[in-house]
């Protein structure tokens, strides 16, 4: 067994848990269909952090062959995931039945969501640098973290509807763009 892979299983279950979450959640609102307003906000929220699990994930296949398997990075790796964790465990409601309208579960939750994801890239970031030193020769390893913090607040802060999907959609369009780049 490889480090990454001791480093990964410990971790990636929390991870792949957070994954069933979203997807579990998505799943209890689609059941309620016709019974509540699911709206676009809460599945994009759901979108933005499977998009950004993803990102994580593949971050971390990419530095497989210089992760040591001690108990600093095992640490580091649950305090991450768990931190996923947690805001998938918010994206949506645990008895859906009881928002008729999930804009209202978004609006009262979206700051934790998007507070955790912000916390899980910059733990990441600083794992990195702890890991391998100054970050600043890789531009993208700090550009991408500041570039979803941004309009991350901007989510956190918004209160309409109509500007948070806009901030949501252009989110997402990051992560396209950063898979160019």
């Amino acid at each position: 067994m490889t480090a990454f892979e001791f480093v990964f299983s410990f971790f990636g279950l929390v991870l792949g848990l957070s994954v069933a979450e979203i997807l579990t959640g998505f799943a209890r609102v689609l059941r309620e269909h016709g019974k509540i307003r699911l709206g676009w906000l809460t599945p994009l929220l759901g979108l933005i952090l499977l998009t950004d699990l993803i990102t994580f994930w593949t971050n971390a296949w990419a530095i497989r062959d210089s992760l040591p398997a001690s108990f600093a990075v095992l640490a580091f790796g649950m305090a991450i995931a768990g931190v996923y964790f947690l805001a998938a465990s918010l994206v949506f409601p645990i008895a859906a039945g009881a928002w008729p309208e999930l804009d209202h579960h978004f609006m009262r939750n979206k700051a934790l969501v998007i507070g955790g994801v912000i916390a899980a890239n910059w733990l990441m970031t600083l794992g990195l640098w702890l890991l391998f030193g100054n970050p600043l020769h890789d531009w993208a390893a700090v550009a991408m973290p500041i570039a979803f913090t941004v309009p991350g607040l901007a989510l956190i802060f918004a209160r309409s509807a109509r500007l948070c999907l806009g901030i949501e959609l252009a989110i997402l369009a990051l992560y396209v763009v950063n898979q160019f780049v």
